[in-house]
């Protein structure tokens, strides 16, 4: 699962949320590089451009998945930035990719000097994305406090935090939760590819593509659900009472070993297979459905 990251090289708040001047009743953030000059932004997770409108350059960036925020939640996310000069390379449904620099810095619309005015609306992209507040400004609809939502990278260098507690991260991914899949499809974990899961599951990168609707067979992303072909070879569903997932492959007369249930973990989308009883009670509970598939 990707983590939420903002990622520039230069932390410069210029402008905080609400407050009396532009912000007011607003959550946004202007965000200065490290002078006057243009810094840029890097996408904080894999997105889809859902709406440009073009007085001030503003775009909503939607998260292809649920990321995980600052604060722990889980759910979908956009992202609101304006005031870019130049965004004639940015159209709507474009998929940009985590760390992929996508906006600058600029005076573009209402702005005075260079920055980016960035807020954040919790969940998927909706309505017209934005509401007029009491005080007239433009917010994004269900907008939350980006210091709450965004990691900040720990190599970005603090010129002014804005007086918010920034939580830091070194990663853009939480390893620590390890996707557990459904019958039938796999979860992609870095480092895997289109080849290698083909070759895995003894299909090919063709009837992946066009199971998935993929449009582009390189593109794919940490988190995201392939659904798989249904030639699979499954185990003989177990039926009794054990709560072991090896005194059960043994009743089946199938290998228990650790070494052969880190094939069986594998071939059912879990890739680090430890032996926990997380991953060693979903392997049962597949098997008692009859739906654990066999390496």
């Amino acid at each position: 699962m990707q983590k939420a990251v903002l990622m520039m090289n230069y932390l410069n708040v210029t402008q905080k949320g609400g407050g009396e001047f532009s912000h007011r009743g607003d959550k946004a953030l202007d965000l200065a590089g490290k002078d006057g000059g243009i810094d840029s932004l890097k996408a904080p997770f894999t997105g889809i451009i859902k709406k440009i409108y073009p007085n001030g350059n503003a775009v909503w960036l939607e998260s292809l998945e649920k990321v995980k925020y600052a604060d722990g939640t889980v759910d979908y996310m956009t992202v609101l930035t304006m005031h870019d000069n130049d965004i004639s390379n940015l159209k709507v449904g474009d998929i940009i990719k985590q760390g992929e620099v996508y906006y600058n810095e600029g005076t573009n619309g209402y702005a005075t000097g260079n920055h980016i005015h960035l807020t954040v609306g919790k969940g998927k992209f909706t309505g017209s994305g934005w509401y007029q507040n009491e005080y007239g400004y433009w917010c994004i609809n269900n907008q939350i406090d980006v210091y709450k939502s965004l990691f900040l990278l720990d190599t970005t260098v603090i010129i002014n935090s804005g007086g918010y507690d920034w939580i830091k991260t070194s990663t853009l991914s939480d390893d620590t939760q390890i996707p557990i899949p459904v019958p039938n499809t796999y979860v992609i974990v870095k480092g895997d590819n289109l080849t290698n899961i083909a070759k895995r599951y003894n299909t090919t990168v063709e009837e992946l593509v066009r199971l998935n609707n993929i449009k582009n067979k390189n593109l794919i992303y940490v988190g995201q659900v392939l659904k798989l072909p249904n030639n699979l070879d499954y185990f003989k569903r177990y039926t009794g009472s054990s709560v072991s997932i090896v005194d059960a492959l043994k009743s089946l007369n199938e290998q228990s070993s650790y070494e052969y249930r880190t094939k069986i973990a594998l071939a059912n989308g879990i890739k680090n297979y430890a032996g926990t009883t997380t991953q060693n009670n979903h392997l049962l509970k597949l098997l008692k459905e009859g739906k654990l598939v066999k390496p």
